[in-house]
């Protein structure tokens, strides 16, 4: 039983092991035993490269990378096993990593000629484009995501529907300006309805035990500063 339990403590290992690589930094895990660093794990868009140093460090050392992360689940260190595989160095090891990541930058620096050029050409300029536009609609959208949003509190305040809203703050104006520009409303009135419903949520968070007394007032005197700086802000096309 207790042989069933090592092995599968091993394999949980194990993928922590190549996790970690495909996390972290592959130069920096030469003097580490392989755990995860859970900030650069969020990053998705990285993985395919910390992939490649695995593998361009098994290369290094002749194995498979599943060899590799069974050694890393040993709790030996990449030094470790470079030190201790014939022929092969933890110096070598990291002058391997080095190379590798030093040629897929200049695969990346070949090709920034034509990258940068297709931007300086691009109608609208390098903000332009589809990605661009559904980053600007996710983050005007966020501001109905509920009744008590920004949004959705702005839109029943000057009169208009959440769908008037969007349209408006997608033209690229601020909400300042939707509200000026809305008869018998104003910036002035939208700040104060703002502040009046971010004051109501802070007040039903502190009676439900969400928030302490301390933390509540601490929250509510930030208050004017971010609403004002929130109604001032241009959502399409912000960054």
């Amino acid at each position: 039983m207790a042989k069933v339990r090592r092995s599968v403590k091993q394999k949980v290992v194990a993928a922590a092991a190549v996790a970690a690589l495909l996390a972290g930094g592959s130069i920096a895990a030469v003097s580490a035993t392989g755990q995860s660093n859970p900030r650069r794990h969020a990053h998705a868009h990285r993985h395919a490269a910390r992939a490649r140093d695995l593998a361009a460090a098994a290369g290094y050392l002749g194995i498979s990378p599943a060899q590799l992360a069974g050694e890393l689940a040993e709790g030996k260190s990449l030094a470790q096993i470079a030190d201790a595989t014939s022929g092969k160095s933890a110096a070598g090891l990291t002058e391997a990593l080095v190379a590798a990541r030093k040629a897929r930058l200049a695969t990346v620096a070949a090709k920034l000629p034509t990258r940068i050029a297709a931007e300086v050409n691009r109608a609208g300029g390098p903000i332009a484009g589809p990605r661009h536009a559904r980053s600007s609609a996710a983050r005007i959208a966020a501001l109905f995501a509920t009744p008590s949003r920004v949004g959705s509190v702005a839109a029943s305040y000057l009169g208009l529907s959440a769908s008037q809203l969007k349209a408006e703050l997608g033209s690229a104006k601020t909400l300042a300006q939707v509200a000026d520009a809305t008869p018998g409303k104003s910036q002035a009135g939208l700040t104060a309805a703002l502040l009046q419903a971010r004051g109501a949520r802070l007040a039903r968070a502190a009676a439900a035990g969400r928030l302490s007394p301390a933390r509540r007032a601490k929250r509510q005197a930030r208050l004017p500063k971010r609403i004002d700086a929130l109604v001032q802000r241009q959502f399409a096309g912000a960054h």
